[in-house]
């Protein structure tokens, strides 16, 4: 962690006051902001920093995979399961779980995870003996819960379980004085840096946060000629963004979208814009959706699931209503 704004000395105290307690935690921010850097630093800061800090990212697992993971299998589950294997919850006892992107969880999922919290004990699958557990944990999320919860997207008994304590990680936006910092830390002592480039990298918003900053200034030290950074080296991008929210057409989603989105060329919000354009152009219709991006209708599971993952399945009821 980073930084000497006046925001990051509220985090550093909200850091310290979090490690000090055992209950769960709860830390939001948007994409690349840092979130599991906030939850390192709780870790190794608390009084289980000897043990483990096992991490994972609930959107990178398949739903199918995402219990077995967690909770471990007993030899003979299912047809792959050649022998006990433990859970990501047994390796992080003693220590900390950190669960990112929590929000891209389903509802069947949450309940054992409840479940799990509230016992202190997990059962791997294909398994009739519990064990026991002594764990913190601590979750992320880039989205409102309160809004999911009242959605009904996500349990709010789990949201309480897991909100004990709460802390939100604030943009780069909001404390761009930490930028020459930041820069400094990147490059390392590889390349000097003028202060023309680093003023220039202050004018920028960062939708991407310190993760977009980390791209821009590791593409400056591999492209810039010299040994210093000049402001002509600093390649931020322009005209990308405006032009994605504009289209009410897409040639291909995974081309125009998906792809970009993965280069991080574009954010989560610029991404759901696409969608909700196009879910007003498709009258609420997911399935009309992704014959307007250019989409076969054999990959209409595959796009909802690269939009659940994400954080980008936008509730299609409001466009619907607005078509009657």
């Amino acid at each position: 962690m980073i930084g000497k704004s006046e925001v990051m000395k509220q985090l550093a105290e909200r850091v310290r006051a979090a490690a000090r307690i055992a209950g769960s935690v709860l830390v939001t921010g948007e994409t690349g902001s840092g979130k599991e850097l906030v939850a390192r630093a709780i870790h190794q800061h608390s009084g289980r920093s000897n043990g483990r800090f096992v991490a994972i990212d609930c959107g990178a697992l398949p739903e199918d995979l995402i219990e077995s993971e967690l909770f471990g299998f007993k030899k003979g589950a299912f047809t792959s399961a050649m022998a006990d294997k433990c859970g990501l919850f047994e390796e992080a006892n003693g220590g900390t779980l950190f669960l990112d992107e929590i929000s891209n969880t389903s509802r069947k999922f949450q309940a054992k995870l409840l479940r799990a919290l509230q016992e202190r004990q997990i059962r791997r699958l294909g398994d009739t003996a519990f064990r026991q557990l002594d764990i913190r944990v601590i979750a992320a999320t880039n989205r409102d819960l309160r809004t999911l919860v009242h959605r009904g997207d996500f349990r709010e008994d789990l949201f309480y379980r897991l909100s004990v304590f709460a802390i939100q990680v604030p943009p780069l936006r909001d404390r761009l004085d930490d930028v020459p910092l930041l820069v400094e830390a990147i490059i390392a002592g590889r390349k000097k840096v003028t202060s023309e480039a680093i003023a220039k990298l202050q004018r920028y918003d960062f939708p991407g946060n310190v993760r977009e900053l980390e791209n821009i200034v590791e593409t400056a030290i591999y492209t810039a000629p010299e040994d210093t950074i000049e402001e002509c080296d600093i390649a931020l991008p322009n005209g990308t963004r405006p032009v994605l929210e504009d289209f009410l057409h897409v040639e291909n989603f995974w081309e125009s979208v998906a792809r970009p989105y993965a280069d991080r060329m574009i954010t989560r919000t610029h991404m759901e814009n696409v969608v909700r354009r196009g879910l007003q152009q498709a009258n609420g219709s997911y399935r009309r959706l992704i014959r307007l991006f250019n989409l076969p209708d054999s990959d209409y599971k595959r796009f909802m699931d690269f939009l659940r993952r994400h954080g980008c399945n936008v509730d299609y009821r409001q466009y619907r209503q607005r078509a009657k």
